[in-house]
């Protein structure tokens, strides 16, 4: 079989932010996700497998049933999260006008949540649940043959227009079994972010699961149990990256430094390769202390994501975040010190939060003088215990998310948590947020300083363009 795996176009995110300014969004980035998927397939079956990244290929859904009759696939997989269900639904009506024929497959994060509305969808004949590296290619070999659908963990189906959902699989313990993504299948030299250094530029896991309990957390289908890969299985997928041209890498673990061991293994094994490649992590600062920044900055980490959410400490025990704020000044005043570029995550519009409290986050915020902050307003994901806590408290009188998993509407917009502020008047915070901490004279010098090439610069320039254009106008505007 021809196997097609997609990540649909972008053009019907569900958001409830205006665009950040700089953040890691900002960019362009390979489907991690496919790639695990279409490398797992390569390896354990015959089957030939193609990856369709609508973003990087610039297809919009007016060209993609053209695409799939070109591409002439026997099934299609779409990558699937609930901010991005309708280009999924969209990309699966292509298929069917393309072929009605060709099976199609949803995975991610949503379905995992909303398995039945998700199969009740017309266009939509399976879902996988859960990791889906083994079982995609599970579920490929018993189509092929005929076998029997009841035995591929969390699969769901259709059978005599009944929905049939197969127990879940356990959560994958061993993450060096994975075969590294198919990077091959992809055209990664188009992959490029605003924070890096050089392009191009790609995307790294090397651990899935956090042990944090951050009331806001929406990742149920990683499990909360941290596993993580071996040392030598991250440097030599770097290594890999760095033979093929790949200038920087952003690791997308949760948490890359919850067992500081392991920190401490990789960096010393990238030294001892003299491995020469840009990357940079996520981090809580918690795990972090001077021996692990030394080791970091050594080994060519050149920027660490904190999330820092609020600098309100009554806040922050309200979303579990679990940090105070004197250490967290300590650990960006450390990193700094080491070279290593910061970037600060912030969340306004918390339960119970006012107009001070968020004064005080902003304030924070220009105390931390991160390189890049980006503000956030709360937003309940689904699955999460914030949204849990809106719904038992009758903040929502609906379950607004799952209407919207059943009816995927183009005009659908989610929530905010406006127990005491209104969306109009968090984004209002926000733009203002985003103005004072950007348009710091002292600010603008260190970044236009810091710039070390002219691809560098033009890509820095285009998200301050943004900036000006947000304080002439009061708010972000997408980006054309």
């Amino acid at each position: 079989m021809k196997i097609l795996l997609v990540q649909p176009p972008d053009s019907h995110i569900i958001t409830t932010n205006v665009p950040a300014v700089v953040d890691e969004e900002t960019g362009l980035y390979p489907p991690l996700g496919l790639l695990y998927v279409a490398a797992f397939a390569e390896t354990n079956t015959s089957h030939s497998v193609e990856i369709l990244d609508c973003l990087a290929e610039r297809i919009e859904h007016e060209c993609l049933a053209d695409t799939i009759r070109e591409r002439k696939p026997d099934l299609v997989g779409i990558q699937a999260m609930t901010f991005t269900l309708i280009d999924a639904v969209l990309t699966a009506k292509a298929v069917k006008e393309a072929n009605p024929s060709i099976p199609v497959l949803l995975g991610g994060p949503h379905v995992y949540i909303y398995p039945e509305e998700t199969l009740s969808i017309p266009q939509v004949d399976y879902i996988l649940r859960g990791e889906a590296e083994e079982t995609f290619s599970q579920f490929l070999e018993t189509l092929d043959s005929g076998g029997d659908l009841r035995l591929i963990p969390g699969l769901g189906y259709k059978q005599n227009g009944e929905i049939r959902l197969n127990p879940l699989p356990p959560l994958l313990s061993d993450l060096d079994r994975l075969p590294l993504p198919a990077r091959h299948l992809v055209p990664q030299e188009r992959y490029y972010s605003v924070l890096a250094k050089a392009t191009p530029i790609t995307t790294m896991m090397t651990s899935r699961g956090c042990p944090m309990r951050c009331i806001f957390c929406d990742r149920p289908h990683l499990g909360k149990t941290f596993r993580y890969r071996s040392a030598e299985s991250v440097v030599r997928e770097m290594e890999l990256c760095a033979n093929s041209g790949i200038k920087e890498i952003f690791v997308y673990d949760d948490t890359f430094s919850i067992r500081k061991d392991r920190v401490l293994e990789v960096c010393r094994s990238i030294q001892e390769k003299r491995l020469k490649i840009h990357w940079d992590i996520r981090a809580h600062v918690n795990t972090m202390d001077e021996k692990v920044l030394d080791a970091l900055a050594e080994a060519g980490c050149i920027r660490i994501h904190y999330g820092v959410e609020s600098g309100n400490p009554d806040i922050l025990k309200i979303l579990r975040k679990g940090i105070d704020l004197k250490h967290t000044e300590r650990v960006f005043r450390m990193t700094r010190e080491r070279g290593i570029a910061t970037l600060a995550y912030f969340m306004i519009g918390n339960p119970t939060e006012t107009v001070d409290q968020i004064e005080d986050t902003f304030r924070f915020a220009r105390k931390l003088n991160p390189d890049y902050a980006h503000i956030a307003i709360t937003t309940p994901f689904p699955a999460t215990e914030l949204y849990r806590l809106g719904l038992e408290t009758g903040l929502y009188e609906r379950d607004f998310w799952r209407d919207f998993a059943c009816d995927p509407r183009p005009d659908f917009v989610p929530r905010v948590w406006d127990e005491l502020l209104t969306r109009e008047e968090l984004i209002a915070l926000m733009q203002q947020g985003y103005r004072r901490f950007y348009m710091r004279p002292g600010y603008l010098v260190r970044r236009v300083i810091a710039v070390r090439s002219w691809d560098e610069f033009l890509r820095k320039a285009k998200a301050g363009f943004r900036l000006l254009r947000m304080k002439k106008s009061g708010g972000l505007k997408h980006p054309t």
